[in-house]
């Protein structure tokens, strides 16, 4: 909580001055509006805002009176009118990435959930420029409301950045927790009866996040009989695994976990745990998928087939189901229907390497080779991006 605070009042501080006045109206509009910065200059933040209400009721159209009551709404907790003031400044200026931040902030707290996910998107949009702290409290929240929403896999990008202080600050480990066991909620939707279950599963997460590659090291520093910190942080996450299973091992989501973890360096283990998921939670599509991927590996086609239409029918509209229910549909010959659930899990999750070089393949075999060419374009530029620089 204190974190989010610090955010707010930073946040604050940095734009209450971005639109600077330059516009002169009437006589009566001027003093209003010159009141008003005096009053804000002088932190007497309720007169400010009345003040520029004021000035707007004489001047509707004044995008910097619909800025300043918003931020300074902001400033006290007061969402409803934060919203309202950014809802007018958006419609009269919408192409300031930080007003539509804002506006998903506000709409965050007064549980517009839906158009705060839409309007934090566009504020986080590719090429803005949020300042570092708005950036921070903007991609936080947003990865909240994709968990919510059940995207589960875009929410962990956005909130994996946020793992470093979530040992203390129990809204982020609960947000990483809930987003971990794929249970779709907020950190403040938690039943108390689970509130421990999502703690657990928090600091393993977190733990994880830290460092990626612990495991993979850990195997590789064996091989070579220098173990060393790869060999601590191993342990340190195991036993944070470890203590999740031991104390919930019928709890949904929870092996689900554990084999996404184990996933890309001890992948029949992983599938053990997928199993295992599938025995406690039946509905869990996401384990079915998984289960359909492994399948396809070991060249299992028809019952690979037959698991995704499972799963599709558990969770529509979840893009790793639909990735494997393309995928199983195409190794069965089906590709135009195959084409088609590869397309919807890229479109629900563009981020993805595996989605489009998946449907390049499939369009290749449909002899459809300019849009294969293009996907495979789109894996490459995604491909480059991910490699870091020398």
């Amino acid at each position: 909580m204190e974190t989010r605070v610090h955010i707010r009042r930073l946040i604050v501080c940095a734009l209450t001055w971005v639109i600077a006045a330059t516009s002169v109206y009437a006589s009566n509009f001027d003093e209003l509006v010159s009141g008003a910065a005096a009053a804000r200059r002088d932190n007497k933040i309720p007169e400010a805002i009345e003040l520029y209400r004021q000035a707007l009721h004489l001047k509707a159209d004044w995008a910097e009176g619909w800025w300043f009551v918003g931020t300074l709404s902001y400033s006290l907790y007061r969402h409803a009118d934060c919203e309202s003031a950014f809802t007018r400044f958006v419609q009269l200026d919408d192409k300031r990435e930080v007003a539509w931040a804002l506006l998903g902030l506000c709409e965050f707290e007064t549980g517009h959930y839906q158009s705060a996910r839409a309007h934090l998107h566009r504020g986080l949009a590719p090429g803005g420029k949020l300042a570092a702290e708005l950036d921070a409290g903007a991609r936080f929240h947003y990865g909240l409301l994709l968990t919510r929403a059940g995207l589960f896999d875009q929410g962990r990008r956005e909130l994996t950045r946020f793992a470093g202080g979530a040992s203390g600050e129990p809204v982020v480990l609960a947000g990483i927790g809930v987003n971990a066991l794929r249970m779709p909620l907020l950190p403040n939707e938690i039943p108390a009866d689970q509130q421990d279950l999502v703690e657990k599963a928090g600091k393993a997460t977190s733990a994880w996040m830290l460092h990626p590659q612990a495991l993979g090291a850990k195997i590789a520093a064996t091989t070579v009989g220098d173990a060393g910190e790869a060999e601590k942080q191993f342990r340190d996450l195991e036993n944070q695994f470890y203590d999740l299973l031991k104390s919930y091992p019928t709890a949904p989501g929870v092996h689900y976990l554990y084999g996404i973890y184990l996933s890309s360096s001890r992948p029949d283990q992983a599938q053990t745990e997928f199993r295992r998921e599938l025995e406690v939670n039946p509905q869990n599509a996401a384990a079915q998928a998984m289960t359909v991927l492994a399948q396809l590996t070991h060249g299992d086609a028809p019952d690979a087939l037959t698991n995704a239409k499972k799963a599709a029918a558990e969770e529509a509209s979840d893009p790793l189901v639909e990735y494997a229910y393309g995928r199983a549909l195409v190794a069965a010959g089906s590709l135009a229907e195959g084409i088609e659930r590869l397309k919807a899990a890229e479109d629900l999750d563009p981020q993805v390497l595996n989605y489009h070089t998946a449907l390049a393949g499939a369009y290749s075999k449909a002899g459809r080779y300019n849009e294969a060419r293009e996907e495979r374009q789109a894996a490459l530029a995604m491909a480059e991006g991910l490699v870091a620089p020398n």
